[in-house]
C-alpha cells in the first residue's frame, strides 16, 4: 500500500524505506507501508509518521488491520469528529459537503457513487450499457441476468427458453447472505429488488470443488483513470464437491464458495501454516495458478482475461463516478478506492 498524505513539504534525498519520490521532478513525497512492520514493530518504521505528524481517523467501521498497520507506521489517531487528518479510513461514503471540505494533503477511502461498482444492481445495468454502446461481445463478461421485479416479464421469457438453475442475489449485500439457486420463477419473492442470474452449471473444478478467486484492486483516479492489480489473491472452495444435478440446488455448501458460508460447514479445512499455499479451502492464488498449469491450463491467457475484466467492470461506471468527483471533490488525488473482486475461474473455460 502507498498514498502521497504529507502535510508539509519533504526535501528530497531525505533517505528513509518508507519515502519514495515520484513525478517528473521526483518532488512528490509517496508514503510506502510495509505490511511486516505489525510484526517486527520496526522503531525506524514507526519514525516516519511520528517526524510528520501524520493522524488518521477511522469512522464508522473497525478497520483493526488498518489501524495496526497505521499506528505502526507513526500515525496517531484522532477523534473521530476532529478534522486534522491525513487520512480518512470510513465504512460508508462520504456526504457532498464533507468530500468539498478536503485540503490537498488528506485522502480518503471512497469515492464519491461508487456504489455504482459495489452494489450488484448498479453494475449490471453500468455492463449492459457498455454492451449496448461499445457491442455484446465486447463487454460479455457476466452472464445473462434481470433485475426483478422490474424485469420480471423479460425473465420468464428466457426462462422457458433455459430453465435453469438460476441464481438469486440481493442488490446490495455481501458474504454469500441471501443467495440461493432456483429451478422455477416461482420460487422468487416479489417484496424485493434482486437480481436473478443465469447460473454457470459447467464451472471449472479443481478437485472436483468449485472455487473462485478473490482479488484486490486499487483505484487511485477516475480521471485519467489508473487501476492497481495486487499481484495475489487467494482461491476460495466450496466444502461439498460439486454435482450439477437437481437434488442438491439448496445446497449451499456445494453451489457458493463464500468463506462466510462455508466455515458453517463440519467439512471446512482451515491452514495455520502461512508456508502452506494448497490446503484446505482457501489457497492463494499463486498456487491455484500452478495448479491449473499442471493441468495443463493457459494461466497466462487466464489472467490476461482477469484483467480485461478488472479493467472492462471499472470503465462500465468509470463516467458516473468520474462526473461527482468533478462535482464533489475539489483535489485530484483526495480520493482511493479499493474493490475486492470476486472472479469466477469457471467463467474462462476457454483456457
Amino acid at each position: 500500500t502507498s498514498m502521497c498524505c504529507v502535510k508539509r513539504p519533504l526535501s528530497p534525498p531525505w533517505d528513509h524505506p518508507c519515502i519514495a519520490w515520484s513525478g517528473l521532478s521526483r518532488k512528490i513525497p509517496v508514503l510506502v507501508f510495509f505490511a511486516e512492520a505489525i510484526v517486527s514493530k520496526d522503531g525506524n518504521i514507526r519514525s516516519v509518521g511520528e517526524r510528520y505528524n501524520l493522524a488518521f481517523k477511522i469512522v464508522r467501521t473497525e478497520s483493526r488491520l488498518v489501524r495496526g498497520l497505521l499506528t505502526t507506521h507513526g500515525f496517531h489517531e484522532i477523534h473521530p469528529n476532529s478534522n486534522d487528518f491525513n487520512l480518512m479510513w470510513t465504512g460508508s461514503h462520504l456526504k457532498p459537503y464533507l468530500l468539498r471540505s478536503l485540503q490537498d494533503f488528506q485522502k480518503v477511502n471512497h469515492f464519491p457513487r461508487s456504489y455504482e461498482l459495489t452494489r450488484k444492481d448498479r453494475l449490471y445495468k453500468n455492463i449492459q450499457r457498455m454492451q449496448q454502446s461499445h457491442g455484446f461481445k465486447n463487454f460479455h463478461i457476466v452472464p445473462q441476468t434481470f433485475v426483478l421485479p422490474s424485469e420480471y416479464q423479460e425473465f420468464c421469457s428466457s426462462f422457458v427458453k433455459d430453465q435453469g438453475p438460476w441464481i438469486i442475489k440481493p442488490v446490495a449485500s455481501s458474504r454469500g447472505r441471501g443467495i440461493y439457486l432456483v429451478s422455477n420463477p416461482t420460487q422468487i419473492p416479489m417484496d424485493e429488488n434482486i437480481l436473478v442470474s443465469r447460473y454457470i452449471n459447467n464451472p471449472l473444478l479443481i478437485d472436483d470443488f468449485k472455487f473462485d478467486v478473490r482479488l484486490y484492486v486499487l483505484v487511485t483516479s477516475y480521471d485519467p483513470l489508473t487501476i492497481y492489480l495486487y499481484e495475489e489473491g487467494l482461491a476460495r472452495f466450496a466444502t461439498v464437491k460439486y454435482d450439477c444435478g437437481t437434488k442438491s440446488i439448496k445446497n449451499q455448501f456445494m453451489h457458493l464458495t463464500n468463506y462466510s458460508v462455508n466455515k458453517k460447514s463440519s467439512d471446512y479445512v482451515s491452514c495455520d501454516d502461512p508456508e502452506v499455499e494448497d490446503y484446505g479451502n482457501k489457497w492463494s492464488m499463486s498456487a491455484m495458478l500452478r495448479y491449473l498449469k499442471q493441468e495443463g491450463k493457459d494461466t497466462t491467457l487466464l489472467m490476461s482475461q482477469v484483467e480485461d475484466l478488472v479493467i472492462k467492470a471499472v470503465l462500465s461506471a468509470e463516467l458516473q463516478i468520474a462526473t461527482a468527483c468533478k462535482m464533489f471533490v475539489p483535489h485530484r488525488n483526495n480520493c482511493f478506492g479499493k474493490i475486492v473482486c470476486h472472479t469466477l475461474a469457471l467463467l474462462m473455460l476457454d483456457l
